[in-house]
């Protein structure tokens, strides 16, 4: 990695933890919890910068220890559409050189994620043949479906909430 992308990688990284050194202080969402029961999200995701999809990773696992904490048992849709569908793949090789380490950290935090109750991936079929990734060859804990977007209609239809990482 050049010394540029690594100067830029570090700052995102720092950017992105700043909500998680906040975690330190007693947060309060009660009014918005009054009375919420339901901790179901379809994340859709369609970033494709691997540094700040790591940071939102680890985001999506902290709203997750949030809800437990409020008393909500969370369920969790990772809905992966666009150029991102290649960090999900078994080998990586057609993730450019200088992006692989933030991949890597990308799949590591994604992996913790997955080992959660209630947590699953969906990697949208429309956008591996669009975007020329092998269904094949998307990571085995990652359900490969026909179109993400149906599955943000289903899932809102089911009481899910959509939150878009773009």
């Amino acid at each position: 990695m050049r010394a540029k992308d690594r100067i830029r990688s570090l700052a995102v990284t720092a950017t992105l933890a700043l909500p998680l050194a906040a975690a330190a202080e007693p947060q309060n969402n009660d009014r918005a919890l009054e009375g919420v029961e339901n901790g179901d999200v379809i994340w859709d995701i369609t970033l494709s910068k691997p540094a700040q999809l790591a940071g939102q990773i680890g985001v999506i696992h902290e709203t997750y220890r949030d809800l437990q904490e409020n008393g909500i048992e969370p369920r969790m849709v990772l809905a992966f559409h666009g150029r991102n569908v290649h960090f999900l793949t078994e080998d990586l090789e057609s993730v450019p050189m200088e992006e692989l380490d933030q991949v890597e950290e990308f799949n590591e935090n994604l992996d913790k994620l997955l080992a959660l109750d209630g947590v699953r991936a969906e990697a949208c079929a429309i956008a591996t043949r669009v975007y020329g990734a092998e269904n094949d060859n998307i990571r085995d804990e990652v359900d490969v479906v026909g179109n993400t977007y149906v599955s943000n209609i289903g899932y809102t239809q089911k009481g899910y909430s959509i939150i878009g990482i773009r």
